[in-house]
């Protein structure tokens, strides 16, 4: 069995609940990443998108049982804000993409029907390779856990 990191941040709970699914179904290691600012309810909403259109912020440091290059791939889940994944990803990433190892993949939950597969794919600016794969969700279609179950079958 592989070695599985997944990464997640979740602003109202999404996106938290999708990557435990992941991590239970791989064994993989669940660890949020964040970079400590509040940003549930309306305000927090609104906090968000405004951050959307700011530089990536610092993200606190990981606690991860390894190393993050030890990890033989890493899942990183993140809500989309303003019709593109969340800035926090994009912080985590300018933070620490140098050190995930080569496997890297990205779920994205977001609640329209659009794909987010162009935006997605601007992340991999961050990363030593091209991420391998990504799941781009929309939680209020009401088929994310047969998503989620194809996706993790696909990794298995």
């Amino acid at each position: 069995m592989k070695k599985t990191l997944c990464l997640y941040y979740s602003r109202t709970e999404s996106t938290r609940i999708i990557m435990e699914q992941i991590a239970k179904d791989l064994e993989g290691e669940l660890v949020e990443y964040t970079d400590g600012k509040k940003r549930s309810g309306a305000l927090g909403y609104l906090s968000a998108c405004i951050d959307s259109y700011r530089k990536p912020p610092q993200i606190w440091p990981l606690e991860t049982k390894l190393p993050l290059g030890e990890y033989d791939r890493v899942i990183i889940g993140c809500p989309v804000w303003a019709e593109k994944p969340c800035i926090i990803v994009e912080g985590l990433l300018a933070q620490y993409g140098d050190a995930l190892p080569e496997e890297v993949y990205f779920v994205v939950t977001h609640s329209s029907t659009k794909s987010y597969d162009k935006r997605i794919e601007k992340l991999d600016q961050y990363l030593k390779s091209p991420h391998r794969g990504h799941l781009s969700l929309s939680t209020k279609k009401g088929s994310a856990a047969k998503a989620v179950a194809e996706f993790v079958e696909e990794l298995q």
